[in-house]
């Protein structure tokens, strides 16, 4: 059994009084060996939802964070005795929402967040990592996508290289978490089957960055899905309720619920 517990997301369930919501994503994952924290969410509000939902945050295994904007990473420094985080070394750049005018960059809005100065916890890694016989980390995934800008030396488009997904390999298929999707959803699971040879897709679960996608795409994605035939998809986040419209048997996540997968 696959425990989920939502933390934190943009919206909140029904039963889910005394808990705060925004726009971001936490997830507890719990397969009964390995304790997950998967996204921190954009504030302490996830540690103040674990609280009054009676869920213990000592003892997780992990940290994995799957990017470094801020609504996935910027409640990570507010954890106490931090555990072994795992991500990408990219999740310390400058990121920023913008656009660029001629040769000048407009920055619009910082997108990146205060993070650990002390790293001794982390484990940073571009390649897939195995946290345990049953989950692995994706690593980089290969996409031309970009969503912002990275501030260095100098300003350049954000191809995202940090976000990565968090995949579970079940007897049943794969389940595979996403933090906001930007890698597009099709990318994300033909990087899983290639990387764990498993064709199967059980479930996917999480972000899906579909809110603003044209039709044209969403229809491609449709019968994509289709052919994939997911027992589960559970969205949240970034999906929006118009990307659920185009995933077939999808099903919204919000703060408070709790999922059994498997």
């Amino acid at each position: 059994m696959l425990k989920v517990t939502v933390l934190m997301e943009n919206r909140k369930a029904k039963h889910a009084e005394g808990l705060s919501c925004r726009p971001g994503l936490s997830l507890l994952i719990d397969d009964g060996e390995t304790r997950i924290l998967f996204d921190t969410g954009p504030d302490a509000a996830f540690i103040h939802n674990a609280k009054k939902m009676g869920v213990s945050l000592d003892g997780i295994d992990w940290v994995v964070l799957s990017h470094g904007h801020y609504d996935h990473c910027g409640g990570l420094r507010h954890l106490q005795n931090l555990p072994k985080v795992l991500c990408h070394p990219g999740v310390y750049d400058h990121k920023y929402a913008g656009v660029k005018f001629l040769s000048r960059f407009i920055a619009i809005k910082k997108i990146s967040t205060q993070l650990p100065s002390d790293q001794k916890s982390f484990h940073f890694t571009k390649e897939p990592y195995e946290i345990s016989n049953m989950f692995i980390w994706s690593g980089e995934i290969a996409s031309v996508k970009t969503y912002g800008y990275i501030k260095k030396e100098r300003v350049v488009p954000d191809t995202l290289k940090d976000e990565g997904a968090l995949i579970y390999k079940s007897d049943k298929g794969l389940v595979i978490f996403t933090g906001c999707g930007h890698k597009g959803v099709k990318n994300i699971i033909e990087h899983s089957r290639r990387l764990t040879g498993v064709k199967t897709i059980y479930a996917i679960v999480g972000g899906m960055h579909l809110r603003h996608a044209m039709p044209w795409r969403l229809m491609f994605l449709r019968n994509y899905i289709q052919d994939v035939n997911p027992q589960q998809i559970l969205t949240c986040h970034c999906t929006g309720r118009w990307g659920n419209l185009w995933m077939p048997g999808a099903e919204e996540i919000n703060t408070g619920d709790v999922i059994q997968i498997l």
